[in-house]
């Protein structure tokens, strides 16, 4: 008789780190994700996703300062 496939829970999924803020940028990401209706730990991980597309809109922004002002805002909802 075959045993069940053995189901991996979400934790598996992830590799847990420790990692240090500041404190000041602990607290920015802490509200960020309150904003968001996220946990501090998916606040991370977004903004870490995020970060190649930020990157290439700042290009796309860099001598428009409206347009910056607008992609930041858009970018920290």
């Amino acid at each position: 008789m075959q045993k069940p496939p053995v189901k991996k829970s979400t934790q598996d999924l992830y590799v847990k780190s420790a990692v240090r803020f500041p404190p000041q940028l602990h607290q920015e990401l802490k509200e960020a994700a309150e904003r968001n209706g996220r946990t501090l730990n998916a606040e991370v991980i977004a903004r870490l996703l995020a970060a190649p597309v930020n990157e290439q809109l700042e290009k796309l922004a860099s001598g428009n300062q409206e347009i910056k002002a607008l992609l930041r805002e858009l970018l920290d909802k």
